[in-house]
């Protein structure tokens, strides 16, 4: 599932920080994030997809951030 503003209530987080980091790349970035279900997305992985995709937008980079991570972990895709 593609993670909105709209969805976020739908995902699992490990905390509210894990959840206002993802909430603010899908606000603020072109990042295009998938999520895999049942699977809680940390602040670890959070922090890292935001510092991905803030630093591309900061440098004018307009492709999609990923978590580069196998889907079959059930994590994270962002991309």
């Amino acid at each position: 599932m593609k993670i909105t503003r709209n969805n976020l209530s739908e995902v699992m987080f490990e905390n509210e920080d894990a959840r206002l980091l993802i909430e603010d790349v899908v606000t603020h970035t072109e990042a295009s994030l998938y999520y895999y279900h049942d699977y809680e997305i940390t602040v670890e992985s959070a922090l890292s997809v935001w510092n991905r995709a803030i630093g591309e937008e900061e440098q004018g980079i307009h492709r999609l951030p990923f978590l580069n991570r196998a889907p079959r972990h059930r994590e994270c895709l962002c991309g």
